[in-house]
């Protein structure tokens, strides 16, 4: 066993103590767990692990209530305590029977909500502290808000300093308690009357909130282990440490996770939850990891630990919001707002893509009124992380009033246009209200040609891995998902690409009428901006075998397009043809025809063009053309010569076509260009 002292980040500016690994304390960090380990193993079954989050306005005694339920007070800064007011998160635990308890207690001030936000990241339970003789008052109702947009449904109201009430002063205040949270989740919640001071009804408190954990439901194991950092200091002789409470899945000494957003890679080196030396973490813990492989400097409260590959930055995503009923105004779409989410907070753009329910008329609304819902796409200014169904809370610009909150339903979005907000909220509503079948073909929908794993994809779709593993087969049994290259996509997405590849090509044939198509490696570029990198001949490809579009030689253009000639152009490439076809299987180059020789050189130019990509023709090499008809015929004889897999010479065709050497090789060199036949050394084969 050793012991460490602590250095403080120098931008935390002072002490705190979560009774894990802190900072200008002593701390102790084992290779032993089991020896550090203070907790009687007289149960066979571990204790249920959750943790508490306070709420309440400030000066009503969460901190003194947090330390006369557990002796340790979590104001720890000497601003805090020389001002009896929290500022930073602080931290405790709570053993109870059968429960193990970590205690984050949370700033009452207005001015700091963000660390409140922050602090209930995580919480299993709520803990209401309300002072008897206050009673309720605006942090109060600020906070009760809070912990019903983060989903906090379990927990226990105090009316705290009892001492200072009668009975009918307390009977006043419950009943105040009951009117605030009358129509939230909280409205269920067992109230207790106590003093930290004198310490009546602590052991009720704890009853209660022991009962309320009991009532939790078991936390659902997960492949995916997320922890957002709410600290991050040095460990003398250890290097970095970040603490934070765990979200989903677990993680323990050796394991490798992505820091985000900037998505650098660490080791997990040493594991500590509650003060004790672990091999593991899991939800309901507050966790101090020593990390290696990455600086201290590189890290600040507000990002994520996470398993690779499962978060993906982005500078937009798509939610729904609830506004709180207190404002006097809406708030408008294009408004600059505060999203806190996790631990971290940003400037976002909200802009409105439809109300809840949505509008009849099918217009984009400009507003969501107090008290309403709506789909939204949130833009930010730096690339975030989330995963779907995430919860955030909402605060006004100047971080003023909280303003609502809201469910996060597409993490990984793109900017959507005008033209397409009240598309993109009926698809937001199907995310909302699916199940996660139709949240993951959703998802991969979003996604459209991007390659998902099944970590990044079921963190979109609101899923487990082994989950969203077995749903990619099952949509792709349905045909709802397709292969496109190896890529699973969603059918829609094709058949979007498709429709747009075809909608180009239309557009540019009505620009440019006299031209005989699209240079080919043109669409190919446009198709893969609109995709994916590498998708584009994919695309084209899958657009010839439909028959839509067709390839010939440089040019790539719809089957209904012809290009529009005048009539010398027509008289002339009428003119070659006929020269092609009445030459056979020996035509002469393209410059000596008749129809070419004497023409300038823009025209000749403008008739090679026209020549490349009419389907009657076929160039076989640079200036060398022939017709199609003969170009059928000498392959039809050179797969009649080497049917069986009989090897053949040049002069093997020359012979059975009574031609000369030269038109011959032309010819089998354009049908190994086209792998209609394979060379080796001086023989050919047909593949």
């Amino acid at each position: 066993m050793r012991e460490l002292s602590a250095s403080p980040s120098p931008h935390r500016g002072g002490t705190h103590d979560d009774g894990v690994l802190g900072y200008n304390i002593r701390v102790t960090i084992t290779s032993n767990p089991a020896a550090a380990s203070t907790l009687s193993r007289a149960d066979s079954a571990p204790p249920r692990t959750c943790i508490l989050g306070t709420a309440g306005h400030i000066d009503h005694g969460k901190s003194s209530l947090v330390k006369a339920l557990t002796g340790t007070d979590p104001d720890r800064l000497p601003e805090e305590q020389s001002r009896g007011m929290t500022i930073e998160l602080g931290f405790a635990r709570l053993e109870l029977p059968g429960v193990r308890m970590g205690i984050v207690d949370v700033p009452g001030h207005e001015r700091f909500v963000r660390t409140m936000v922050s602090g209930a990241t995580g919480i299993d339970l709520g803990l209401l502290v309300v002072a008897a003789d206050d009673g309720v008052m605006p942090q109060t109702r600020e906070h009760v808000a809070i912990l019903a947009l983060l989903g906090v449904h379990a927990g226990v109201v105090a009316i705290n300093k009892a001492d200072r009430a009668d009975a009918a002063r307390l009977a006043a205040v419950t009943e105040q308690v009951a009117g605030m949270v009358r129509e939230t989740p909280l409205a269920t919640w067992p109230v207790q009357a106590v003093s930290a001071t004198t310490g009546a009804g602590l052991e009720a408190l704890r009853a209660l909130l022991q009962r309320a954990a009991a009532s939790l439901p078991a936390a659902t194991e997960s492949a995916i282990f997320r922890m957002a950092i709410d600290r991050v200091f040095a460990v003398a002789g250890r290097g970095t440490v970040v603490t934070g409470s765990v979200l989903r899945g677990r993680a323990g000494a050796g394991v490798t996770l992505e820091l985000h957003p900037p998505g650098a890679s660490c080791r997990v080196r040493e594991v500590q939850t509650h003060g004790i030396g672990a091999e593991e973490v899991g939800p309901g813990q507050r966790a101090a990891l020593n990390l290696t492989g990455i600086d201290r400097d590189g890290i600040e409260r507000g990002m994520e630990l996470a398993t690779p590959g499962c978060l993906q930055p982005a500078r937009y995503l798509d939610a729904r919001v609830q506004l709180l009923d207190r404002r006097a105004r809406g708030v408008p779409s294009f408004s600059r707002v505060r999203v806190i989410m996790g631990t971290w907070e940003q400037t976002a753009t909200i802009v409105l893509l439809d109300r809840e329910p949505a509008a009849e008329t099918g217009d984009v609304p400009s507003e969501i009124a107090p008290g309403g819902a709506g789909y939204v796409q949130l833009r930010f200014r730096a690339p975030v992380v989330a995963a779907q169904g995430q919860r955030f809370i909402l605060r006004d610009e100047s971080a003023q009033q909280t303003l609502g909150g809201g469910v996060v339903l597409n993490p990984v979005s793109r900017r959507i246009a005008r033209r397409e907000a009240v598309a993109a909220a009926t698809a937001l509503r199907v995310m909302d209200r699916g199940d996660a079948r139709t949240r993951t073909a959703e998802a991969v929908r979003t996604a459209g040609f991007e390659a998902l794993g099944d970590l990044a994809l079921a963190c979109r779709a609101g899923v487990e891995p082994r989950e969203a593993a077995a749903l990619r087969e099952t949509l792709a049994h349905e045909k709802v998902l397709v292969d496109a290259g190896g890529r699973s996509v969603h059918r829609a997405v094709l058949e979007s690409a498709r429709n747009r590849g075809i909608e180009y090509l239309r557009r540019r044939h009505a620009q440019q009428p006299q031209a005989p198509g699209i240079p080919t490696e043109r669409f190919v570029g446009w198709l893969e901006r609109r995709a994916a990198a590498g998708m584009g001949k994919w695309l084209l490809a899958a657009l010839q075998r439909d028959g839509d579009v067709l390839v010939q030689g440089p040019f790539a253009f719809l089957k209904t397009h012809r290009a529009a000639l005048s009539p010398e152009d027509g008289r002339l490439i009428d003119g070659m043809i006929a020269e092609l076809t009445a030459a056979g299987m020996d035509p002469p180059e393209f410059a000596k025809l008749a129809c070419v020789a004497g023409q300038s050189r823009p025209r000749q130019t403008r008739l090679a063009d026209l020549a490349r990509s009419d389907p009657r023709l076929v160039m076989l090499a640079p200036g060398h053309f022939a017709s199609a008809e003969s170009v059928a015929a000498f392959a039809a004889a050179v797969r009649e010569l080497g049917a069986g897999g009989r090897r053949f010479k040049l002069a093997d065709v020359r012979d059975r076509l009574k031609l000369s050497r030269r038109p011959v090789q032309t010819m089998l060199e354009y049908m190994d260009r086209t792998q209609a036949t394979r060379r080796i050394g001086d023989e050919r084969v047909v593949n």
